[in-house]
């Protein structure tokens, strides 16, 4: 376990060296941030509330979700699809750790980063021009599972995904939809609540809304008690399901790697 600590907190250390990109990635989440709070603003400007969401929630919603994409919770990194390419990959499953446990310290470590950092001040910005709500201290609690959960998730999808690249020659097109999926399935582009029954009852049934929706309507408090109880069991859930599949996917690729080195 001090082995992934020290290679998440190196992770979190070369995040912070970063500067001009995570200035850069705060200025673009504000932009989008502030375009679509004015989008909300227009289309509630008769006041009112849809699908049980005021305006001060939907624009509370837009800033939290651009603060998310700090988590993976907006795209997925392609980092590891790039080392498999190169073929660096190699280097790395020869060393003694497991390959799985050593990309998820270097996503949490720099996760960490990105949210304390990009991600706070993306939501800070919303709160001081657009109002958005700050949570109660239950709500931050929860919500801190919620995020945990949510990075667990996020990485083991986008882990699942990247290794699609030891079997394809080109996997731009492999991530593009998967980015497109997690977009829209997991209420990041629109809340679950706007979409229609049917195509929400869908996207409940996916994985997706572990990662961004489930949390923000935590942080949002408009999950309380069971309801609450409810989505922390979901998305651990979907945390142990996604992890597995990711471990087998991963098992299926070093078979295959030994096959092409044999």
């Amino acid at each position: 376990m001090r082995l992934y600590y020290e290679i998440a907190l190196r992770s979190f250390r070369r995040a912070a060296t970063y500067r001009s990109a995570y200035i850069a990635g705060l200025l673009t989440n504000a932009f989008f941030g502030a375009v679509l709070s004015f989008v909300y603003l227009g289309i509630y400007g008769a006041g009112g509330s849809v699908a049980g969401l005021s305006v001060h929630d939907a624009v509370s919603y837009v800033w939290i979700m651009q603060s998310l994409i700090s988590i993976g919770s907006g795209w997925l990194s392609g980092e590891i699809m790039q080392t498999i390419r190169s073929g660096d990959v190699v280097a790395e499953l020869s060393r003694p750790w497991s390959f799985y446990g050593y990309w998820m310290s270097r996503a949490i470590g720099e996760r960490a980063f990105n949210l304390l950092i990009r991600g706070s001040l993306t939501y800070l910005i919303g709160f001081l021009y657009f109002d958005a709500r700050l949570p109660t201290s239950d709500d931050a609690l929860a919500f801190t599972a919620a995020i945990i959960l949510a990075i667990v998730v996020s990485f083991a999808y986008s882990f699942a995904v990247n290794l699609s690249a030891f079997w394809l020659i080109d996997s731009t097109g492999v991530m593009l939809i998967a980015n497109i999926t997690l977009g829209f399935f997991s209420g990041f582009l629109l809340p679950l609540a706007f979409f229609p029954p049917a195509l929400a009852a869908v996207a409940r049934a996916l994985p997706f809304q572990a990662m961004a929706g489930l949390p923000a309507q935590v942080f949002l408090g408009q999950l309380k008690g069971a309801a609450l109880l409810w989505a922390l069991l979901l998305q651990a859930f979907w945390a142990v399901a996604l992890t597995a599949l990711a471990l087998v996917v991963q098992r299926a690729a070093m078979r295959k790697v030994v096959i092409q080195g044999g």
